[in-house]
């Protein structure tokens, strides 16, 4: 019976573990986009904040409905600029299955450092699929509720 008990103290000090704090930009980018192509809504909302919700609820409900739809495979981080010591951005081309295209043109992130280690900003953003010209977009929530 002690073995038992000791690894299921094991088992959930190693989840624990691998959601630490993410230590650098790249560690909260790697993270926040693994979890993202493994469907996991907890671990993208560990390592991101996300201006598209109002709330953690919205948030959770609102990426276990994109999982239903999303066809991203994989991503590949282009290009990293640094802003200052709190802030770098990062350029992120998205890989789709079953699409007209195959990948999205380098979409912009930024990390910056909060309290609670780095997190990626997820902004919403606009992408023209004729032209791979990506403007800001409107928050999910914003459209939401639109009389139009």
């Amino acid at each position: 019976m002690e073995g038992i008990v000791a690894g299921s103290i094991l088992v959930v000090s190693t989840i624990t573990a691998e959601r630490g704090i993410a230590q650098t930009p790249m560690e909260a980018a790697t993270n926040y986009f693994d979890a993202y192509i493994d469907k996991d809504a907890e671990g993208m909302i560990f390592y991101s904040i996300d201006t598209n919700y109002l709330d953690e609820k919205s948030r959770e409900e609102g990426y276990l409905n994109d999982f239903k739809t999303n066809p991203t495979t994989g991503y590949e981080i282009v290009e990293s600029k640094q802003i200052n010591n709190n802030e770098v951005l990062l350029y992120v081309v998205q890989k789709f299955s079953g699409q007209s295209y195959e990948q999205s043109p380098p979409l912009p992130f930024k990390v910056f450092k909060s309290g609670s280690g780095w997190k990626v900003l997820v902004e919403p953003l606009e992408i023209n699929t004729v032209t791979g010209q990506v403007t800001k977009g409107t928050p999910i929530h914003a459209m939401q509720f639109t009389d139009d």
